[in-house]
């Protein structure tokens, strides 16, 4: 029984990962399968240093942006047709501090970022099961539907050329892949490719101009991940970005972003209800217009 519920127990904390909302990646281990029924609250922290703010979709060139967000994220997994399926949601507040030094493109902005909202669905290979039938349950491929939103929520004034908040809505549809290698505590072994897409509505209210319009980005995220014991487990990352045009007061600006970022992430579980996650990751390669810096995410999962 110990055994069982040590396994459960695990899984909670890789799922409590699902649909990060912001769009820094979903992190490894987001849609392994998992009983239906739990509830997680996902307290976490992201520090970038980069040239961008807290959205990635706008990357200002020569820039140099400190960005801290403190962010509470709430899970929980459900059926959905007798397929597993989570719907999750995100509160973030933090602040943003830098611009382009020497130059009038510089502030700070500090308060409530912009909320996500989604839901992801197993396609196959994730059953709805409920904890005693999940405890016997061995996957191995499995295949989901993801989509969710951010909704213009956050702090924003036009008149700052610095803002936590985008004052758009941004749209999101994904599907996460995942082959699971090995199986039960400390025998995990994952490989995880999310191909999605991302749409925008325009801003009507940017900082000097009248109208900001962008084009879709193109985000691949992959992982591998393996269980050191049943206490510790890491993974590799990737994440490549591709697209994102903007155009202001209808003149394309020729800035269509190509990046790939590498990282690395440790998971530890604390005890039965409790787990940590540390994220490393940072850009090696990208076009002139493409994101450059780096990223640390620290997240605590508490499930209930």
């Amino acid at each position: 029984m110990n055994k069982i519920f040590m396994l459960i127990t695990l899984l909670f904390f890789c799922f409590a990962t699902a649909g990060k909302a912001l769009a820094q990646g979903d992190g490894p281990r987001a849609y392994l399968p998992v009983p239906v029924g739990t509830n997680i609250l996902t307290p976490f922290w992201l520090g970038l240093s980069a040239n961008r703010g807290l959205d990635d979709f706008l990357v200002v060139k020569d820039a140099e942006f400190d960005t801290n967000v403190f962010s509470l994220m709430y899970t929980r997994t459900i059926s959905v047709a007798g397929n597993l399926g989570g719907i999750f949601a995100v509160l973030p507040a933090g602040k943003v501090d830098g611009g382009i030094p020497g130059t009038g493109f510089e502030g700070k902005s500090s308060g409530m970022a912009d909320v996500f909202v989604g839901m992801n669905v197993a396609l196959f290979g994730a059953p709805a099961y409920g904890p005693k039938e999940f405890a016997t349950y061995k996957p191995e491929t499995a295949l989901s539907v993801l989509a969710g939103f951010f909704a213009p929520t956050g702090k924003y004034d036009s008149d700052k050329v610095i803002n936590l908040g985008a004052n758009r809505w941004a749209f999101r549809l994904g599907l996460p892949f995942l082959h699971i290698f090995g199986w039960g505590p400390g025998k995990i072994t994952t490989l995880e490719l999310t191909p999605s897409v991302w749409f925008f509505t325009d801003n009507d209210d940017p900082c000097n101009a009248d109208k900001l319009e962008q084009k879709p980005v193109l985000k691949l995220e992959g992982h591998f991940t393996r269980d050191f014991s049943p206490m510790f487990w890491g993974s590799l990352d990737a994440l490549y970005t591709l697209g994102g045009e903007t155009r202001v007061d209808g003149v394309d600006q020729d800035n269509s972003q190509s990046s790939l970022a590498l990282g690395a992430t440790l998971g530890v579980n604390l005890s039965r209800t409790l787990g940590l996650q540390a994220t490393y990751g940072k850009i090696v390669d990208h076009n002139e217009s493409g994101m450059d810096g780096s990223m640390w995410r620290i997240k605590f999962s508490y499930m209930f």
